[in-house]
Parts: structure tokens; C-alpha cells; sequence
């Protein structure tokens, strides 16, 4: 089952990991729970506006990206966010504490 939209047959880690999310008037922790090549799935305190430009940081690693979806998801926000061409993910490059890909044990 796709969240929010992402594709299916796009190979995705589900996860747990804090990082900080930067938009252009507040910078706050927010809790990494998907994430795929070109986006992400993030679990805020705060909502943030959809089209919202933002940056997100963890340990080494910054990711330019844009707010495609928000949704009210108590005790906060499931915010799906599209990253920059220039700033793709790849598992080679940075894999979030506590990754794993639900394919490999046949999940998804």
C-alpha cells in the first residue's frame, strides 16, 4: 500500500529518525518515517503549508524539497514532501538509523 501518493513500484525504507525540517519562518525537529529516491514522508508537531519550500537536515546530509501533501494525523502532522532533482536520496548515500526495506520481507 502507497502513502499518500508515492508510487508503487517505487523501492521505498520505512523508518524512524529525527531530523530537522527548515522552512522559511521555523526550523523544527520532525520524525523521518519514509523515505524513496525522490521523497519523503515526515511526522511533524506543527503543520506546514502545502507548496512550502523546505530543507531538511540530518547528521552530514541536507535535502532541498517541496510540501506535496499535509495531513492531519493525531497527535500531529504526516507531511509528504517531494525532493529537489539536485538533492535525490539513495541508500548509498545516507541511510537513516533504524531503515529497513519492507520488500525484503515481503510486505509490500
Amino acid at each position: 500500500m502507497a502513502l499518500m501518493g508515492t508510487p508503487m513500484d517505487t523501492p521505498r525504507y520505512l523508518c524512524s529518525h529525527l531530523v530537522r525540517l527548515v522552512t522559511d519562518d521555523r526550523e523544527q525537529w520532525v520524525n523521518l518515517e519514509e523515505i524513496w529516491a525522490a521523497g519523503a514522508v515526515l511526522g511533524s508537531e506543527e503543520e506546514v503549508e502545502e507548496g512550502a519550500l523546505v530543507l531538511i537536515l540530518s547528521d552530514d546530509q541536507s535535502f532541498e524539497a517541496q510540501v506535496t501533501a499535509v495531513k492531519l494525523d493525531e497527535p500531529g502532522w504526516r507531511l509528504e514532501v517531494a525532493f529537489s532533482p539536485l538533492t535525490p536520496w539513495t541508500a548509498e548515500k545516507w541511510l537513516p538509523e533504524h531503515a529497513f526495506d519492507p520488500a525484503k520481507l515481503g510486505l509490500l
